[in-house]
């Protein structure tokens, strides 16, 4: 089985949190239970209907992977000393909770209020938090791991019944606000994201099942880390190379390392070369010198 959203983020909600979450709202502990056990199904129950709709998928994704998650909590308890760090936790997450409920979030806190004896400022607070936990945990599957649209809807379908099931009574009007009547876990046999063991996982690490495109994305990114390291090793040879051959010291060009250097300066003139040129032309002196080609140096060959 996937790892259980709703249980995974209602067991940080422990008494200790729930007390200290009071204390800094300034409300009663019983009615700061009354609002979470509300809260976290209305949550998960209202992402779900939003990535049911047409598009709503590849929306939250979309968003997911915008997201700055360096300052969101991996636990409720590490945003709860303060007003100020419960504040900047729910702000980071706002446009989060924003696309789940839309128009509807007004409307959703009101009765959630009402059936906890919360202040509506209160139940805001306490919705932010477990969404700034969830947003957490989903962002950086997605940006990490390759969480798709396919397999979010997945993953959320797959539970789709256990939310609906875990509104408690008294909260109807949300039901029927936020359609939670279609929150039903679809029949048939179990995908790659409900049939993956991934209760093992961390808050740091939930283990979310990647998708097919996920791993395909991934393979792509080390295809092309390993590519660019190949490129860059054949450059950094053909530099090395390139440094390693020898230079004519007079004329500054790159020669054969097997070949004698010899300086344009140098000219042969020992007897046997003469010889040889004044076979094959008939002189070895300038042949710009004045005369017929041959016979310009007469008095050499008449000696």
């Amino acid at each position: 089985m996937a790892v259980r959203l709703l249980p995974y983020i209602k067991d940080q909600f422990t008494p200790a949190v729930v007390d200290q979450i009071s204390g800094v709202l300034n409300e009663s502990s019983a009615n700061t239970l009354k609002a979470i056990n509300g809260a976290l199904p209305i949550l998960l129950g209202g992402l779900t209907r939003r990535v049911q709709a047409s598009g709503g998928a590849s929306t939250m994704v979309s968003s997911l992977d915008k997201g700055d998650y360096s300052r969101t909590p991996f636990d409720v308890s590490q945003v709860i000393d303060s007003t100020q760090s419960i504040t900047e936790a729910t702000t980071a997450d706002a446009g989060f909770i924003d696309q789940i409920f839309g128009d509807k979030l007004t409307r959703t806190t009101e009765l959630l209020s009402v059936y906890s004896g919360a202040k509506p400022q209160s139940v805001r607070t306490i919705l932010g938090l477990a969404g700034s936990v969830l947003m957490g945990i989903l962002g950086r599957q997605e940006q990490e791991k390759g969480l798709t649209a396919d397999s979010l809807k997945t993953l959320l379908l797959g539970q789709a019944t256990e939310f609906r099931q875990a509104l408690p009574t008294g909260l109807d009007g949300i039901s029927s606000l936020l359609g939670f009547d279609e929150l039903v876990t679809p029949a048939g046999p179990q995908t790659q994201v409900q049939g993956a063991d991934n209760f093992s996982g961390t808050p740091v690490n939930p283990n979310i099942p990647k998708s097919t495109d996920g791993d395909r994305r991934q393979e792509n990114v080390r295809w092309l880390r390993w590519a660019m390291i190949a490129i860059a090793v054949l450059v950094l040879a053909l530099l090395i190379q390139k440094c390693g051959e020898n230079e004519n010291s007079i004329d500054g060009v790159s020669t054969d390392s097997t070949s004698r250097v010899e300086p344009n300066a140098v000219e042969d003139t020992s007897a046997a070369t003469k010889q040889s040129v004044q076979d094959a032309h008939g002189q070895t002196d300038d042949s710009t010198a004045s005369g017929p080609l041959g016979i310009r140096d007469s008095s050499d060959t008449k000696k």
